[in-house]
């Protein structure tokens, strides 16, 4: 059977990377995402790989990809459909309702516009209609639903893969922050530049897409103490935050519901590779985090003390001991289940 996953990433997002792997155990994935070969890690995993080269989530590449997809309806045997976020779900909708449709929702423009619950149930209502089963990351956001579209969702953690790799933390009197995903402002570029304004002994391994210019400016602006490794693999990040970091960072600037929400696979990658996180405690899961004793809290997000933050990071960063029993239970191999599930139909 044929599956067609829908996205506006180039496949190597780490999410993205994991569900087209368990994917392909039940179906023949098509994969239908935007940008080039050169980072689709998912590749592997498909029968076939289109992508639509442009910006993403633009209008040429928007168009581009709606009549691409009339083609593969048309072309192609699908049988269940995938596609990722509402932004992306609105372009497709009058086609959905002809095929067996998961909304995977990580990012939803409701949190983002502070509409959650009931608020504008109704419009949620008529955009939630042709998907027969929408995706969220945790209980929280399932909660965050309209009660009448509950019924309809199922939750599938951001979990990562059991990490295997085992290697000791290199030692260093530097403090080191891995800074990975998505970077911008208001997602941790505005801590990590405080900290590099000190001039303190510092090392900031970056990984991951720039969301503006002011953050991939970091890089070139402290070439000595900024490193960028590039788009790379979720197990290429882990070793990183396993053998040469001492933080991964994990901030959030509390301006929407989305945010406060946040659901971050770095919280798992934190317990995966024993690596404390840097979380502010605006964000709800930071309480899990605090009693897990998986991470720094820091009061806010907007820190008023650059030298003593960085003094308190250098401090603490020895003290941490992550219970290793739960790297067993955080792993993808335990939700991915619910991913399948999600594509059964009759």
């Amino acid at each position: 059977m044929v599956l067609l996953f829908i996205s506006s990433n180039d496949g190597s997002d780490m999410r993205i990377n994991k569900e087209v792997k368990t994917l392909r155990k039940n179906y023949e994935v098509i994969f239908f995402g935007v940008g080039d070969d050169s980072k689709c890690y998912v590749a592997s995993f498909c029968k076939e790989v289109i992508l639509v080269k442009g910006k993403r989530n633009s209008v040429p590449v928007l168009s581009k990809q709606v009549l691409i997809f009339i083609k593969l309806l048309f072309t192609k045997k699908i049988k269940t459909i995938h596609i990722i976020n509402e932004q992306l779900y609105i372009f497709f909708y009058p086609f959905l309702f002809f095929k067996h449709t998961v909304l995977d929702l990580f990012d939803s423009i409701f949190l983002r516009e502070n509409k959650s619950g009931e608020k504008m149930k109704w419009v949620k209502r008529l955009l939630y209609w042709p998907a027969n089963t929408i995706l969220v990351t945790d209980e929280n956001r399932y909660q965050l639903m309209p009660k009448s579209i509950q019924p309809k969702c199922l939750v599938l953690p951001n979990y990562p893969e059991y990490f295997e790799f085992k290697k000791d933390k290199e030692k260093s009197s530097d403090l080191r922050i891995l800074y990975n995903g998505w970077m911008g402002l208001n997602r941790g570029t505005e801590i990590i530049e405080g900290l590099l304004k000190t001039n303190f002994p510092l090392k900031v391994y970056m990984a991951g897409w720039f969301s503006e210019e002011y953050t991939k400016n970091l890089v070139r602006e402290y070439p000595e103490k900024v490193e960028y490794m590039g788009v790379i693999p979720q197990k290429l990040s882990l070793e990183l935050a396993q053998t040469k970091s001492d933080y991964i960072l994990c901030v959030y600037a509390p301006i929407n519901e989305n945010n406060i929400n946040a659901s971050p696979n770095k919280v798992y990658d934190a317990i995966q590779t024993e690596t404390p996180l840097i979380i502010n405690a605006e964000i709800k899961i930071s309480d899990w985090v605090k009693q897990k004793g998986i991470g720094f809290i820091l009061p806010q997000y907007n820190v008023a003390d650059y030298p003593g933050l960085y003094n308190n990071l250098q401090a603490a960063k020895n003290t941490f001991s992550i219970n290793s029993e739960l790297r067993d239970t955080y792993t993808w191999e335990r939700v991915e289940g619910n991913l399948l599930k999600a594509h059964q139909f009759d």
